[in-house]
C-alpha cells in the first residue's frame, strides 16, 4: 500500500516540461473543483428536502454582504505574486499577511455593526444574528498561511486539494449533521464556519512557511501598483455577479432570493468548475510564456477546447434535464426555479467559455481589460433588470443575467485576438464541433426525456436523459474525430504523456 500511494504521488505530483505540468495542474484543480461542486450540489438537494427556499434566502442575505465586503476590499496580491517573474516571492509575504489581517478585521467590524441595517433593507430582521456569526469566515481567511500562494504560482496543485477539500468536506458533514438535529438556517452557517476554521488549520499544515506581521511600503506599493485593476474588475465583478440577488432578495423577497441562488448554483456548477480550473491553471502558465506569441496561441487555443467540448454539452443538458430534475430530488416548493434554472445553464456555457479571457489578460498586464468589459456588462445590466424582472419575474432576472453574458463575448475575442496575434476562424472552428455535437445530443435527450416521462415518471426519464445525452455526444466526438482529426487524440496522447 506504501509503495502504491508513493507512486500515485509521483504520478500526480507536477513535473516535466510547462504542457506536462499545466496539465497535471489541471487534473488536481478540476478534482479540487469537481470534489467540492459535487458535495455542495449533494448537500443543496439533502438540505432542500430539510430546509425552506426562505432559509437560503436568509443565508444568501449574509453571504451576499460578506461578498459585497470582500470585493470591494480585493486588492488582487494573490495575482501580482503569482504574475511576478521571480521564482521566490517570500520577501512579500509578511506584508501580504498584514495587510490580509488587516483587511479581515475591517471586514469583519463592519459586518459586524452594518448587520441591522443590511437587515433592515431586505426587511428580514432574522438576518441580522446570521450576519454577525458568519462575519467570523472573514477572521479565519485573514488568517490563512500566504505561502499557499505558491501551490498556483508553481502549478503544485495537489497540496491546494488538500486544502481545499479539509473545509468542503468539512462543511458538508457539519451543514447536514447539524441541520439532522436543528433544521433551521444555522445549520448553512455552522458548516460554512466550521468549514473555514478547519481549512485555517490545514493551510498550515500544507506549507511550511511561517508568516508574522510586518509590513514593507515599497513591496506593498510595489503589489497595489498591478493589483488596483483587479481591485477595479472585483468591485464592478460584485455589482455585475450579485447584483441579480440584492436586486431579486429586496424586490421579491428572500423566499425568491432561495430559489434564485439554488437554481443559479445548480445550473452553474459546471460553469463554474470549468472556470475556476482555466483561470487557476492557465494563468501561471501564461505568465511563464508571456512573451512567446505562437505559444500563447498554442495555448489559448486548447484551454478553449477544453472548455468548450465539457462546459457546453454540460450547459445544454442540464436545460434539458430541468424540468425532471427538480421534481425528482428537490420535491415540493421549488417548481418556480425550473425555467430560471433553464435560462441561467445557457449563461453558464457562455460563462465558461469567456472566462478563457481572463488569465490571458492578467498574465499578459492587462488586468484593466477585465474591469471594463466588467464595466459595461453591468451598465446593460442596470438597465433591463428591473422590466425584465417586472415583466417575467425570476425568469426575467435570469435573461438580464444572460443579455449581458452574450454582449461581453465579442468584445474579450476581439482583445484576446489583438494580444497573441490570431484569427477568429480559428477560434469559432474550435467551438464550432462541441457546439454542434452537443445540439444534436440536446435534441436526441429533449426527445427521449418527453417519451420516458409519460410512460415511467420523471425519475426514470431523468436516468434514461441523462444516458442518453453522454452516448451521443461520445458518439458524435469519436466520428468527428476519425473523419476528421480535429485534434482529441492528440490532446489525449499528450494528457496521457504528462504522467
Amino acid at each position: 500500500m506504501k509503495r502504491l500511494l508513493r507512486l500515485l504521488k509521483r504520478t500526480l505530483s507536477p513535473s516535466g516540461s510547462l504542457t506536462s505540468r499545466t496539465m497535471i495542474g489541471g487534473l488536481w484543480t478540476a478534482f479540487t473543483n469537481a470534489s467540492g461542486q459535487i458535495l455542495q450540489i449533494v448537500l443543496l438537494v439533502v438540505l432542500a428536502r430539510i430546509l425552506s427556499p426562505a432559509d437560503f434566502g436568509l443565508y444568501g442575505i449574509a453571504t451576499l454582504t460578506l461578498t459585497a465586503l470582500q470585493q470591494f476590499s480585493r486588492l488582487g496580491f494573490d495575482t501580482a505574486l503569482i504574475q511576478r517573474h521571480e521564482e521566490n516571492v517570500d520577501p512579500y509575504l509578511d506584508t501580504v499577511f498584514t495587510l490580509q489581517i488587516l483587511r479581515g478585521a475591517a471586514i469583519a467590524g463592519i459586518a459586524f455593526l452594518s448587520a441591522p441595517l443590511i437587515a433592515a433593507f431586505f426587511s428580514e430582521p432574522r438576518a441580522t444574528p446570521i450576519l454577525r456569526v458568519i462575519a467570523l469566515l472573514t477572521v479565519f481567511q485573514a488568517l490563512y498561511n500566504p505561502g499557499t500562494v505558491y501551490f498556483e504560482k508553481n502549478l503544485k496543485f495537489h497540496k491546494e486539494f488538500v486544502m481545499s477539500f479539509s473545509g468542503s468536506f468539512t462543511r458538508f458533514v457539519v451543514s447536514i449533521g447539524y441541520a439532522l438535529v436543528n433544521p433551521t438556517v444555522w445549520a448553512l452557517v455552522a458548516g460554512a464556519v466550521v468549514g473555514n476554521f478547519v481549512q485555517l488549520v490545514v493551510s498550515y499544515l500544507v506549507h511550511d512557511y511561517r508568516p508574522w506581521p510586518r509590513f514593507d511600503r515599497e513591496r506593498a506599493m510595489e503589489l497595489i501598483d498591478y493589483g488596483k485593476w483587479i481591485f477595479g474588475s472585483s468591485a464592478i465583478s460584485f455589482f455585475y455577479s450579485e447584483g441579480d440577488d440584492i436586486f431579486v432578495g429586496r424586490l421579491l423577497g428572500s423566499g425568491s432570493l432561495g430559489l434564485y441562488q439554488v437554481a443559479y448554483r445548480l445550473s452553474n456548477a459546471p460553469a463554474t468548475e470549468i472556470a475556476h480550473t482555466i483561470s487557476r491553471v492557465s494563468m501561471p502558465a501564461y505568465s511563464k510564456i508571456q512573451d512567446d506569441e505562437a505559444a500563447l496561441q498554442e495555448g489559448f487555443h486548447r484551454v478553449l477546447q477544453f472548455s468548450s467540448l465539457v462546459s457546453v454539452p454540460m450547459g445544454i443538458g442540464i436545460v434539458v434535464v430541468a424540468p425532471v430534475f427538480v421534481p425528482t430530488f428537490l420535491g415540493d416548493g421549488w417548481e418556480a426555479m425550473v425555467a430560471p434554472m433553464q435560462v441561467l445553464a445557457v449563461f453558464g456555457v457562455l460563462r465558461s467559455v469567456r472566462t478563457c479571457a481572463s488569465p490571458l489578460f492578467r498574465a499578459l498586464g492587462k488586468p484593466d481589460y477585465t474591469a471594463k468589459i466588467h464595466a459595461i456588462r453591468l451598465s446593460l445590466m442596470v438597465i433591463t433588470i428591473y422590466p425584465l424582472t417586472q415583466a417575467f419575474g425570476l425568469v426575467g432576472t435570469s435573461l438580464s443575467v444572460l443579455l449581458t453574458s452574450t454582449v461581453g463575448i465579442p468584445i474579450a475575442t476581439v482583445l484576446v485576438l489583438r494580444l497573441i496575434g490570431d484569427d477568429l476562424r480559428s477560434l469559432v472552428a474550435v467551438v464550432g464541433v462541441p457546439l454542434a455535437g452537443s445540439l444534436l445530443m440536446g435534441g436526441c435527450a429533449l426527445a427521449v426525456r418527453r417519451t420516458v416521462t409519460a410512460a415511467f415518471g420523471e425519475g426514470v426519464s431523468f436516468v434514461a436523459t441523462v444516458l442518453t445525452g453522454v452516448v451521443i455526444y461520445g458518439l458524435f466526438l469519436l466520428a468527428v474525430e476519425w473523419r476528421y482529426e480535429i485534434g482529441l487524440q492528440a490532446f489525449l496522447g499528450q494528457f496521457k504523456r504528462s504522467f
